[in-house]
């Protein structure tokens, strides 16, 4: 019986909501028409007819699109603004100061009308606190009382009218609002109060009461309808009781955004749009708070998202035209219609709502339901608007709310990651979990709608978006679950890793299937995915050392790739790769496992391997030498030949060498290494780019320069710290010194070569540092020759200290030499300060400690050299003076 009257009730409102309106906009036609024939039957002269039709000229009537959102006749303007809003904005600030100065001249009105309302509510409340009446005749007084109120608004709009200055205006619409809101809180407490009727029954009682109130709407104006919107949203929570089945509601609340939706369709009143959805949405997220099911609450909002792409238009088959939100944003143009703003408004609210249920979900049932309505959606909106160009971009919301989902499911640990993870402690013949393979799965299907959208797609930038996001849904969805989920710890390594390969396969798949003049596009960005999926695959099953190898791999069949079916955007895919290499080279597994854990064949083969590989792919991308790629690729060559000598230097150290000095400063040099190729990469790439280089720079640099304060510190060989004292180890000269200090200067003295795009004061900085490492370096080596492995024995020796004499001088003539082959007059400059540091230093220090023959030979020979110097500085000047004339 309860089917029945839902039957009964759906085919009335079928009739009411579409039926009616038609044939009252048909008939508003029809007399439209035969008033302007008779208006031109009526002409006296055929002058004025001539004079009508030439101020129209320049000005060509629009016909009217099918759905109500279009006039009849529309006469075009000639110019129209791109950035003029639409007609159909509701939140302006004309209608809201129209709404107020309604509101101060008709306060009276609303707050009756307010009054009525709530005496139907009021007398159901009453009936209930004093048991006066029976169940039965409380429901029929508020029954009766609304029925009386619209029939003496109805009777007051026929025989005064409504919209007309007078007496009565606006009364009609009060009462007949009023006896709509009573008549659904009779129907609401028959069912959740009293249970009188069924289920289906009220159902079908609140289709008719929502059917009159269209049809009232319609000749009242859009105060009835709104008051009866807002009415009977309201009435649920005023009437009060408890009911055994809430979920009744959520129906009731969909059925009322159907209503408002439906009248605007008709009136073409966005205000009531908005309204409608507002008081549906509203009632329903308070029956959910108040526990009315989280499944229906879902439910509730797909029926909500299918009336407002279907009700609007009036049509089966979304058709919205026009400008998109993602084209206006990208490339301005017209702002999108007000049917496709009520969409995106939709789809945005459902998708939050799907992610809000999930957050809070206590069982795995809610997090499948919300899950399950993104993927609906996202299917619906791909397949279901090929028509509608407005809403081409609109699937965008539910796949990026289906992705942050999948991650706060791994990251919050929900109950379906839980139950997912239990699996790793099941019982043999336990079944295996299959929730990240579900989702798996359901990315592929995605990724297979998306590419199905793409391959009828008209137009070059909608065919590459849509096979962009083909090429990124279920790539993503893979690297998600890696990363926060780990299958291969449940399902096993090659159980998931086979999965992962299968969807590379489906990668591939689209990419020999590209067509148009797009194809070669395409076809680079699938065969990207697809790479991305085999290295995530190769993660999964190879060992540390041989992972590290395949993505050399990768990136030099990247390369090969572009090089074959010339698919330059393929480089991006290659400058991941690459960045992945150094990742794992620098941080994971890093250089600790390099140094301290591997063995030496592991070590050549994660790091000798990509080396030659990644040369290998340099040397094919000769043809794109001005590309980004290869500026990455050459600097990641560098980069990691600094890492494979600083790994194979501290293993050869060992022990003390690898975790003193030398060790921190081949780390740092790693480091520093790395911050300089971001700073050589700074000559490709776009502001974003760059700015993102700049980040990576700062923060690799700032762990370097840690390092080498770590260095200078806790394991400088000259000063003990607390008991422990730095030896050095290993030949003098090719020593632990030599892989402490000369690493760094080295790594300084290529950047202020190199760089040359970087500001001049930065790279002199450069050279002062190198410099400094490198006067450092030679110092302590001269100190080790005279004081054996432990320098930070107290005193200096008369060798020492005319060490360091010979070795200025002699540093001062090889940058003198320097400054000859290179014409550089700030090289000798430097090389007489070295000079004059090197007299100051034997005057001074020198001095005080000879005597006799030593002290006559000593400075002999300094005079000898200074005059040498002399001379040679003066035939360098003289030289380069005659070189610039």
């Amino acid at each position: 019986m309860d089917a029945l009257a839902v039957v009964i009730g759906l085919g009335i409102l079928a009739l009411l909501v579409i039926g009616v309106p038609y044939l009252l906009v048909s008939h508003a036609r029809l007399k439209a028409r035969v008033a302007r024939l008779e208006a031109g039957l009526g002409q006296t002269t055929p002058e004025v007819v001539t004079e009508v039709v030439t101020e129209t000229v320049g000005a060509p009537v629009v016909e009217d699109r099918a759905g109500p959102w279009a006039s009849a006749s529309v006469v075009a303007p000639q110019t129209e603004p791109t950035d003029t809003p639409p007609r159909a904005f509701v939140l302006r600030a004309d209608r809201l100061g129209a709404l107020m100065a309604w509101l101060r001249a008709n306060w009276a009105l609303a707050v009756a009308g307010v009054s009525l309302a709530l005496a139907g509510v009021f007398m159901v409340q009453y009936g209930v606190e004093q048991g006066v009446l029976t169940p039965f005749w409380r429901v029929m007084g508020a029954l009766a009382l609304g029925a009386a109120l619209i029939a003496a608004g109805e009777r007051l709009r026929r025989r005064y009218g409504d919209e007309a200055a007078g007496a009565v205006t606006g009364l009609p619409s009060v009462l007949s609002g009023s006896g709509v809101i009573a008549l659904f809180a009779g129907v609401l407490a028959a069912r959740g109060l009293y249970d009188l009727i069924g289920p289906g029954m009220a159902l079908a009682g609140l289709i008719g009461v929502g059917a009159g109130a269209v049809v009232l709407g319609w000749f009242h104006g859009p105060v009835l309808t709104a008051l009866g919107l807002i009415g009977a949203g309201v009435a649920p929570f005023l009437v009060g009781g408890q009911s055994d089945t809430p979920g009744v509601f959520y129906g009731f609340y969909a059925l009322l955004a159907a209503v408002g939706l439906a009248v605007d369709a008709a009136r073409r009143w966005a205000w009531i749009s908005v309204l409608a959805l507002m008081v549906s949405m509203g009632g329903a997220t308070l029956l959910y708070l108040g526990e009315a099911g989280a499944l229906l609450y879902l439910a509730f909002w797909a029926g909500l998202v299918v009336l407002t792409l279907l009700v609007p238009e009036a049509r089966m088959i979304p058709q919205h035209a026009g400008n998109s939100l993602l084209r206006r944003v990208m490339a301005r143009g017209a702002y999108p219609d007000f049917p496709v703003r009520l969409v995106w408004a939709v789809v945005v609210l459902a998708s939050l709502a799907a992610l809000m249920l999930a957050r809070d979900a206590g069982e795995a049932l809610v997090v499948w339901g919300a899950l399950s309505l993104l993927a609906g959606l996202l299917a619906a909106l791909t397949l279901g608007t090929r028509r509608a160009e407005a809403l081409e971009d609109v699937p965008l919301v539910p796949a990026l709310a289906a992705l942050v989902l999948v991650t706060l499911e791994g990251f919050g640990k929900g109950p379906v990651w839980s139950g997912f993870m239990a699996g790793i402690e099941r019982l043999p013949e336990s079944p295996m979990p299959m929730a990240a393979s579900v989702i798996l799965a359901g990315g592929a299907v995605a990724s297979v709608v998306f590419a199905f959208r793409a391959r009828y797609a008209a137009g070059t930038v909608p065919v590459i978006l849509w096979s962009l996001g083909a090429a990124v849904m279920a790539p993503g969805l893979a690297l998600i679950l890696e990363l926060l989920w780990t299958p291969a710890m449940v399902i096993g390594a090659y159980g998931w890793a086979l999965q992962v390969m299968a969807l590379a396969g489906l990668m591939v798949v689209f990419a020999v299937r590209a067509r148009g003049s797009e194809a070669r596009l395409v076809a680079a960005v699938f065969a990207g995915a697809a790479l991305v999926l085999i290295t995530l695959a190769l993660f999964v099953m190879l060992s540390q050392a041989a992972l590290t190898l395949a993505l050399g791999v990768m990136v030099l069949a990247t390369a090969l790739i572009d090089r074959r079916f010339n698919l330059p955007l393929l480089g991006g895919v290659a400058q991941v790769g690459v960045a992945v290499i150094g990742y794992r080279l620098v941080i994971d597994p890093g250089l600790s496992w390099a140094v301290r854990e591997a063995g030496l064949g592991d070590v050549l083969l994660s790091h000798l391997g990509p080396l030659i590989l990644l040369g290998a792919a340099w040397f094919v991308m000769a043809a794109r030498a001005g590309g980004t790629t290869r500026v990455v690729i050459e600097s990641a060559v560098w980069t990691i030949t600094a890492i494979v000598l600083s790994v194979l230097l501290q293993r050869w150290l060992g022990g003390p060498g690898a975790m003193g000095h030398a060790g921190l400063g081949l780390t740092a040099a790693v480091w520093l290494a790395s911050a300089m190729v971001q700073l050589w990469r700074l000559r490709a790439g776009g502001r974003v780019v760059r700015w993102l280089r700049l980040a990576l720079a700062a923060a690799m640099g700032a762990v370097a320069l840690v390092t080498l304060v770590a260095q200078a510190l806790l394991t400088n060989p000259l000063v003990p710290v607390l008991w422990r004292r730095e030896f050095v180890s290993g030949p003098l000269i090719l020593d632990t010194l030599a892989a402490a200090y000369l690493p760094v200067a080295l790594v300084f003295a290529l950047a202020a070569w190199k760089l040359d795009h970087l500001p001049r004061l930065l790279r002199q900085v450069f050279v002062v540092a190198g410099a400094g490492y490198g006067a450092w370096y030679l110092g302590l080596e001269i100190r080790r020759l005279w004081q054996g492995d432990d320098l930070s024995v107290p005193g200096v020796s008369d060798g020492e200290l005319y060490s360091y004499t010979v070795a200025l001088i002699l540093v001062s003539v090889l940058l003198l030499v320097i400054a000859l082959l290179r014409r550089s007059e700030t090289l000798r400059r430097v090389a007489m300060a070295g000079v004059a540091f090197t007299v100051a230093k034997v005057f001074l220090v020198d001095m005080a400690g000879l005597a006799g023959l030593v002290r006559v030979a000593s400075f002999l020979g300094l005079g000898l050299s200074l005059a040498g110097l002399a001379w040679l500085n003066r035939r360098i000047a003289e030289h380069m003076g005659r070189g610039a004339v």
